[in-house]
C-alpha cells in the first residue's frame, strides 16, 4: 500500500489521463460511484447535502450527490462559487448530469452562505467536498466560514478525499478545517490521514480504487505497512534451536536490569532459538532470578555497571559463540566503559540492533557517522525522538515535523536502518524506502515497551533479514499492544503485556486474508483485532 503526497497523486491523476488514456471523467466517475456505496454501506440516513468547491474534489461530490439521489436520498448540493463560469470543467459537466437527473444544487457566494445552514441542521449527513489534495491550507475567506459551519451543525460528516482545510502531506494543523466521522480518499492513503494530530479528524478512512494506472507509483518509495506486505518467520519440521538463531542482549546497569530482562523475553516470544544476556556481574543474580528459558553471561561490572574489562571479555564470548544478531543498550548506562562496550559491537559481523544507551553511547564516538558506515553487516537503529536529535543534530521539533524527512535522510547518508519511534513509527532503509505503521496505540506509551521492539527486532533480522524484519518486528510489536488493549484498560497495559501477545499477534497475522474489493478500509485488521478475542 503505496502512502502519496499531493504532488505524487497528481504526477500518478496526470499520467492516468494523459498516457494510460483514461479520460478525468471516468476516473472522477469511478471515484464517487464507489465512494456513494461506501456511504449507503456504512451509514444509515434518508437526506444529506453536499457541500462542494468549484473544483475537481467538487465533482467527486456531484457524482456522489447523483448516486445518493438515484438510491432515493433526498440530496441537495451547495457550491461554494458565484458562477459556473468558476467551476473546473469536469466539475460544471457533473453539476449538468446531476440537474439532468432532477437534482437540486445551489451556487452559493459569499453573500448567500446564510443560505446552507437550514439544510445542514435538518440533513442526516454532510458530504464534504470543498478541497482536495492539492489544497494549501489554510482556509480564507467565507469558505472558512462554510467549514465552520460544517462543523457546528453537521449531525455527520463524510470528508471526500480530505477533510477540507487539512494539508495532505502533514499531519500538522494550519487553521480552519473539517471533522469528519469517514474520509474516503482515491487510490492510495495520503500522510494526512495516517499523521497525528490531523489524522484524529479523518475518522474512519477508506481507500477507492479508481484506476489510477499502478506504473506512476512505482518510483515512490513511501509505504504504509499492511499485513499483506509482511513477511514472517517460518518453522521446518527438520530444524533445532540453533536453526532459529542464537540472539545476544547486551545491556542493563543498577536499577535499570528490566529493560534487559523484557528485551530478552520478547526475543524468545518472537522465535529466537537461544536468547543470551550479557550483563554486568553484579547484578547477574538478578538476571538469573528472572530468565528461565533465556541464558545470563555474566562480565566485569563496577558500581552497577559494566566495567573496565567487560569490552574485552564480550570480544572473546562473541569470537567463541553462535550468536546470530546482537541487540545492545537498553538500561545499559552511559560513561567511559559501555563507550567501549559500543565500540567493540559496532566492529562484530552480524546484525546488530542499537537501542537506547547503544545508541547514547554511539554519539558519543567523534566519527560514529564513518564507524557506522564502515560496517559491513546490517545496523539497525530504534531511537525515540529525542534520542533521533542526538544521531542527526535536529531539533526534537524539526524531527516532529517530519519525521520521515529525519529518518531517510540518516538512513540514506549512514547506510544504516532506522527505527524511528513516535505516535507513528516510521522505518527508513538505506536504499530510500520509507514505511509507515498506523500499529499500536495510547496504552503503549509506557516504559519498557521501547525494549520489547528491540528484543523483537533482534530476533527477527537475523530470521528475515534487515528489512523485513524491521518492518515485520514493527507491526507485530503494535498488533501485540493492540490485542492486550482489548483485554486489559489501557491506563493499566504495561510493556511486559505485550510480551505476553505476541503469540496472539502471530496467529491473527497467519490467519488473516484480505479480500480484494474496489475499496478498503486504512486498517485492515481493524474488525479483526476487534473480534478476536470473541472467536470460538
Amino acid at each position: 500500500m503505496k502512502l502519496l503526497k499531493a504532488r505524487e497523486m497528481a504526477f500518478a491523476d496526470e499520467n492516468t489521463i494523459k498516457l494510460t488514456g483514461i479520460p478525468s471523467l471516468v476516473l472522477m466517475e469511478n471515484a464517487g460511484r464507489t465512494a456513494s456505496q461506501i456511504i449507503l454501506e456504512k451509514l444509515s440516513f434518508s437526506s444529506a447535502v453536499v457541500v462542494a468547491g468549484g473544483g475537481n474534489n467538487g465533482g467527486d461530490g456531484l457524482v456522489i450527490a447523483r448516486y445518493l439521489l438515484l438510491a432515493g436520498r433526498d440530496v441537495k448540493v451547495f457550491i461554494l462559487a458565484d458562477t459556473r463560469k468558476k467551476l473546473s470543467e469536469d466539475n460544471l459537466k457533473n453539476l449538468e448530469i446531476f440537474e439532468s437527473f432532477g437534482g437540486e444544487a445551489y451556487l452559493i457566494g459569499k453573500d448567500k452562505l446564510r443560505k446552507i445552514i437550514k439544510p445542514i441542521k435538518d440533513a442526516d449527513l454532510v458530504i464534504d467536498a470543498v478541497f482536495g489534495t492539492g489544497f494549501t491550507p489554510p482556509v480564507k475567506g467565507y469558505r472558512e466560514k462554510a467549514l465552520e459551519l460544517i462543523n457546528r451543525y453537521a449531525r455527520k460528516v463524510v470528508a471526500v478525499d480530505v477533510p477540507s482545510g487539512l494539508s495532505t502531506d502533514t499531519g500538522q494543523i494550519q487553521g480552519t478545517h473539517t471533522k469528519a466521522d469517514i474520509t474516503i480518499t482515491f487510490a492510495a492513503p495520503k500522510p494526512v490521514h495516517v499523521l497525528y494530530p490531523a489524522c484524529l479528524y479523518c475518522g474512519d478512512v477508506y481507500v477507492v480504487d479508481i484506476s489510477i494506472d499502478r506504473q506512476y507509483l512505482k518510483e515512490f518509495s513511501r509505504y504504509l505497512l499492511e499485513p499483506s506486505m509482511l513477511k514472517l518467520p517460518e518453522r521446518s519440521k527438520d530444524s533445532h534451536k540453533y536453526t532459529y538463531g542464537h540472539t545476544l542482549v547486551v545491556g542493563g546497569s543498577k536499577g535499570k536490569t528490566g529493560a534487559v530482562i523484557m528485551a530478552c523475553r520478547s526475543a524468545t516470544a518472537t522465535g529466537s532459538g537461544l536468547v543470551s544476556a550479557v550483563v554486568p556481574e553484579e547484578l547477574d543474580q538478578i538476571f538469573e532470578s528472572s530468565l528461565i528459558e533465556e541464558m545470563t553471561i555474566p562480565v566485569h561490572s563496577q558500581n552497577g555497571t559494566f566495567g573496565k574489562k567487560a569490552y574485552r571479555q564480550l570480544r572473546d564470548i562473541i569470537k567463541n559463540g553462535k550468536f546470530t544478531s546482537i541487540v545492545a543498550g537498553m538500561g545499559m548506562s552511559v560513561n567511559e566503559n559501555t563507550l567501549q562496550v559500543v565500540q567493540q559491537l559496532l566492529k562484530v559481523r552480524m546484525p546488530l540492533v542499537l537501542d537506547a544507551d547503544g545508541i547514547n553511547n554511539l554519539v558519543l564516538i567523534d566519527n560514529f557517522r564513518d564507524v557506522l558506515r564502515k560496517r559491513k553487516h546490517p545496523t539497525v537503529l530504534t531511537p525515540h525522538i529525542g534520542e533521533m536529535a542526538r544521531l542527526t543534530g535536529l531539533s526534537t521539533k524539526e524531527i516532529l515535523s517530519d519525521m520521515e524527512t529525519a529518518a531517510k535522510e540518516f538512513s540514506q547518508e549512514n547506510r544504516v536502518y532506522t527505527v524511528l519511534k513516535g505516535s507513528r513509527t516510521v522505518i527508513a532503509t538505506p536504499e530510500g524506502r520509507v514505511y509507515y505503521s498506523i500499529r499500536g496505540n495510547e496504552g503503549m506509551a509506557t516504559a519498557g515497551t521501547g525494549d520489547v521492539l528491540a528484543g523483537i527486532t533482534g530476533s527477527l533480522v537475523y530470521r528475515l533479514g534487515p528489512e523485513e524484519g524491521a518492518k515485520t518486528a514493527v507491526y507485530i510489536h503494535g498488533l501485540a499492544g493492540d490485542l492486550a488493549a482489548q483485554l486489559i484498560h489501557r491506563e493499566s497495559m504495561k510493556a511486559t503485556d505485550l510480551i505476553n501477545f505476541i503469540p496472539e499477534a502471530y496467529n491473527l497475522l497467519e490467519n488473516f486474508q484480505q479480500d480484494y474489493r474496489f475499496y478498503y478500509h486504512i486498517d485492515p485488521l481493524r474488525e479483526a483485532i476487534q473480534s478476536y478475542f470473541e472467536r470460538p
